[in-house]
């Protein structure tokens, strides 16, 4: 009996151990075939959080996928930029040259030469206006000529100012820099509001076109002591400037002395300003000065008697940039412009010397430009009717161009 229930017993005992192997097996096997399930569950949700990731990380710009992909984009982006990037250019200035004489009509170039770098061709642009006051101008036409090459432009009536007479576009071969002469004939008859009659305006002028200008610093200033040209010479301020820069370059002058000695005088009236003197400094009343000839000849003779070694160069009519880079050079540069610069100047006076209409214009004054300032866009002067001041660069160069850009370089 007992041996039978043993028997019985050994049997439930395996069948429940089948039972649990059975159980064992099938939990691992589910294990395992849910484990593979999951992963994919799982593959498939971490493939929608990336997305969203990514999709986050586009507007972030912070995806490690598309940071390839934008790494690419950005080397497209570069090359077509570089492709169309402006070249640097060597060589960007712009000016004005003004006509001879300066009334309520008046003629007007502005130009402007560009040469990027690494090429050879200058681009040179011109456009030529007539400018009126408080007047209607009709014009019988006239002629630009730019290098010897003319053109020609037909008349035109003029209205107030900025009434264009004609452009013109050239380029103009050169390795290094290119001298370009400009000047134009206006053909008009008209009469003044300032009683002066016109038959013809005219200008001229020299562009430089340089590379040195581009890489001057952007301001100067030169130590430079200041001569007043009181009491002795109360009409002598071209002479006392031209004594304050050889004062500059260790000369012994005497301001008196140079007026008296070297300066070529002539009587009112009779004298070329361009020849001499149009009077006596010493005298307030009826002196009228000189310009630019007068004063070279001047400082030849005292720089000759004195052994010296500089001379004198006529800058009248080059780019204003020429005498700042001249100042960054420590060369202090003689320019007629405005006693009052806050008064636009005009004709006060005819003379007719050898058949030569002389046209005296009022509030000139000769004074001594000594700094420059791009940043500040200001230029400093030393004016022997007063003394060292700044002023605004553009307004300079307003009353510097009315007055005929007349300049010296003693260097």
């Amino acid at each position: 009996m007992k041996s039978g229930f043993k028997k019985y017993l050994s049997c439930i005992v395996l069948i429940l151990l089948c039972l649990v192997c059975a159980m064992v097996f099938y939990v691992s096997a589910s294990e395992l075939w849910g484990n593979d399930s999951d992963s994919d569950t799982n593959t498939d949700s971490n493939t929608d959080i990336e997305s969203s990731i990514d999709s986050s990380t586009d507007t972030n710009g912070e995806s490690n996928t598309d940071t390839e992909d934008d790494s690419s984009s950005d080397t497209d982006l570069d090359t077509e930029s570089d492709e169309e990037l402006p070249q640097i250019a060597s060589i960007d200035s712009q000016g004005t040259i003004l006509s001879e004489y300066l009334c309520n009509t008046n003629l007007r170039c502005e130009w402007a030469v560009l040469k990027n770098e690494g090429e050879n061709i200058i681009y040179l642009s011109i456009e030529l206006y007539l400018d009126t006051k408080d007047t209607i101008t009709t014009s019988q036409g006239g002629t630009l000529i730019v290098n010897g090459e003319e053109k020609a432009f037909p008349s035109v009536t003029a209205v107030g100012t900025s009434t264009l007479l004609t452009t013109y576009t050239t380029t103009i071969e050169a390795e290094g820099e290119a001298t370009i002469d400009i000047s134009a004939k206006l053909n008009i008859n008209i009469n003044e509001a300032s009683g002066v009659f016109l038959s013809e305006l005219t200008l001229e002028g020299e562009v430089l076109a340089s590379e040195k200008y581009m890489k001057m610093e952007g301001s100067h200033l030169l130590e430079l002591e200041h001569i007043s040209q009181y009491p002795e010479l109360p009409s002598g301020d071209e002479i006392t400037s031209l004594a304050m820069v050889l004062a500059y370059l260790n000369y012994n002058v005497d301001k008196c002395e140079l007026c008296d000695l070297y300066l070529e005088k002539g009587p009112v009236g009779y004298t070329d300003f361009n020849e001499a003197n149009v009077g006596n400094p010493r005298n307030a009343y009826n002196s009228y000065g000189c310009l630019p000839p007068v004063i070279i000849d001047s400082a030849t003779k005292f720089i000759s008697v004195n052994g010296g070694s500089h001379k004198a160069y006529n800058y009248s009519g080059k780019n204003v940039e020429s005498l700042y880079y001249e100042v960054s050079q420590d060369n202090a540069v003689i320019v007629w412009a405005c006693e009052n610069f806050d008064i636009t100047p005009s004709i006060s006076r005819i003379w007719v010397i050898d058949g030569k209409n002389l046209y005296l214009k009022s509030n000139m004054a000769c004074m001594v430009l000594v700094g420059y300032d791009y940043e500040n866009n200001t230029v400093t002067l030393a004016n022997p009717a007063g003394n060292v001041f700044e002023i605004d660069m553009d307004l300079f160069e307003q009353r510097y161009h009315e007055m005929g850009s007349y300049s010296v370089v003693v260097k």
